[in-house]
């Protein structure tokens, strides 16, 4: 009808209500929250509500009981136990047959923290459930005054954007894997961070470095791909594998669609301390409730297969030089036909493999043991930081 009315294109239209207008939907609840919150604060300060006088921040990490099972939330609290030590962090598992909400208040009035890191994936992913539970958690944090942080490792999921958004609407920062440099049209305020680091422990990298004593030595150099495979990554490693099949390379594909179960841990890390090279992509995955997928992110592989000291193959993302620099400490690409260049180049040149290999393993770990993630959170945290 428009396109007959105008005689031009609908297509800019539908571009700039899929590109522009549908991801600034999070703008909303975030400035309701606002309004909202500065309410508490009033009201607060009318009742001289719960004021702090603590001299050392108590952190409390949220998950459901099967997000500690996986490598991203262990690191995540065993880092940080090491960076405010073991007494001042708080692990707090969600059970699914129980309240959030209910849970929630329980823990903050046992432990009273002095932050909280929350993550949207633990709550209701329905759209009004799920932003219900934020402004009712939000509010709970305000009025404590307590800190919150919370985790959006995947910035293009709307509802989960827009749940990190309330919940940091006058408070706190937000933690993400992609460039804000990138991301600032989509998100309502500045206090978002990133490409944030990995967390990582450095009891988990002195494990890894034992196992890497006794990595199989003097065997056929290897390149390998360990992790999840969904649209578009899944076409880039076909490509890229096909490729290679062609000049007599094998790409071992370790992967596992997104429904699948993760492969054990023990598993993982072995896999990727006797991969030669691992090559990964940092695209996003590509289904409905997302936007701006386009935009890669600072997957924890980055940090995982350096700390295991193996050269990474992988996209040289934006904000990616603040922790490591492309040809020094990693390999970069730009397109499948590149990265089998890069594959095939370096599976034929040990030497090189290794020194890239050192350097960035080297890098990771100087990061590691100086808690690079935690001291970033805290610097951004300002006045609020833990320590």
């Amino acid at each position: 009808m428009l396109k007959r009315m105008t005689g031009k294109s609908t297509k800019p239209m539908g571009d700039f209500i899929r590109n522009w207008l549908i991801p600034r939907l999070v703008f909303l609840p975030y400035w309701i929250n606002w309004c909202l919150l500065f309410l508490v604060d009033m009201a607060r300060n009318l009742t001289k509500g719960l004021s702090r006088t603590d001299t050392s921040g108590v952190l409390c990490i949220e998950a459901g009981a099967k997000g500690w099972e996986i490598i991203e939330y262990q690191e995540l609290y065993a880092s940080a136990c090491e960076y405010l030590g073991s007494d001042q962090v708080h692990k707090v598992i969600i059970a699914k047959d129980k309240g959030y909400l209910v849970q929630l208040k329980q823990v903050l009035d046992e432990l009273s923290p002095t932050h909280y890191l929350y993550s949207p994936r633990t709550g209701s992913q329905n759209w009004v459930v799920g932003l219900y539970q934020s402004f009712r958690i939000s509010i709970m944090l305000h009025w404590r005054n307590i800190t919150p942080i919370t985790a959006l490792t995947d910035l293009p999921v709307r509802i989960w954007r827009a749940q990190c958004a309330v919940l940091t609407a006058r408070s706190g920062i937000v933690v993400s894997l992609m460039s804000p440099k990138e991301t600032h049209p989509i998100f309502p305020h500045q206090r978002i961070i990133g490409p944030c680091l990995m967390p990582f422990s450095e009891t988990t990298m002195n494990r890894l470095n034992a196992l890497s004593a006794d990595r199989r030595q003097g065997e056929k150099p290897t390149a390998v791909f360990m992790g999840s495979l969904y649209e578009p990554r899944t076409s880039v490693l076909q490509k890229i594998s096909d490729a290679l099949k062609e000049r007599g390379i094998l790409l071992e594909m370790r992967g596992r669609s997104l429904e699948n179960k993760r492969a054990p841990d023990s598993e993982y890390w072995q896999t990727l301390i006797n991969a030669s090279l691992v090559v990964t992509t940092a695209d996003q995955i590509a289904e409905n409730g997302r936007d701006w997928t386009w935009l890669p992110h600072f997957i924890y592989r980055y940090t995982e297969v350096l700390v295991c000291g193996r050269l990474l193959v992988a996209p040289n993302i934006p904000g990616i030089r603040r922790y490591y620099t492309p040809g020094v400490h990693f390999v970069a690409f730009s397109s499948p036909d590149q990265a089998v260049e890069i594959i095939a180049e370096h599976l034929n040149n040990e030497a090189e493999l290794e020194k890239i290999a050192a350097q960035g393993k080297a890098k990771a770990q100087a990061l590691v043991t100086s808690h690079a993630f935690w001291s970033c959170l805290d610097m951004a945290l300002g006045r609020r930081s833990i320590t």
